[in-house]
């Protein structure tokens, strides 16, 4: 069991460092759509997609991160006057009645949409350059299940504290 935590904690940080990469990438490619069509007055078609597509990549990649590393918003009045193993009590209960049912959707809408796009070769309207979607919306599915599989790893040592009252690592 650990490894297969382990396995998942490191997919989602290697993942994770990796999207500073793609933070430079994006201010390079909105620096240059800001200058072709200010600048220059000449916009381009394809950047905005650029911008769109990279920004989705950048946050749904990340989602696994930043559960990893607890960074997701919480109300911090009462929960940080918890005891850690009241925090994972908590942190159960809502992983319940939150986590499972919204990414359970996410996941199911996720994938019935990446079939719908490779099924018909489909084409994003948005502009007049037609790139396939079939592409950002694999990536969508891919940081989802990954999102998934970190909240599945949090959820059982969030258990093993709720029982235990001691980290599960």
């Amino acid at each position: 069991m650990r490894r297969v935590f382990k396995f998942v904690d490191s997919v989602n940080e290697f993942i994770g460092e990796k999207l500073k990469y793609l933070v430079l990438f994006l201010i390079l490619v909105v620096c240059a759509e800001v200058f072709m069509r200010y600048v220059v007055n000449s916009p381009t078609v394809q950047l905005p997609v650029i911008q769109t597509w990279s920004g989705t990549v950048l946050y749904v990649l990340a989602f696994g991160y930043v559960l990893l590393r607890k960074g997701h918003v919480r109300v911090d009045v009462l929960y940080a006057r918890f005891s850690d193993r009241w925090k994972a009590i908590v942190d159960c209960v809502l992983w319940f009645v939150f986590f499972l049912p919204s990414l359970g959707v996410l996941l199911y809408t996720g994938a019935v949409w990446v079939e719908y796009a490779v099924r018909i070769g489909e084409r994003s309207n948005l502009t007049f350059w037609y790139p396939p979607t079939a592409p950002i919306r694999i990536i969508v599915l891919v940081g989802l299940i990954l999102f998934f599989a970190q909240g599945v790893v949090t959820l059982i040592r969030d258990l093993y504290m709720a029982v235990r009252n001691k980290p599960y690592d």
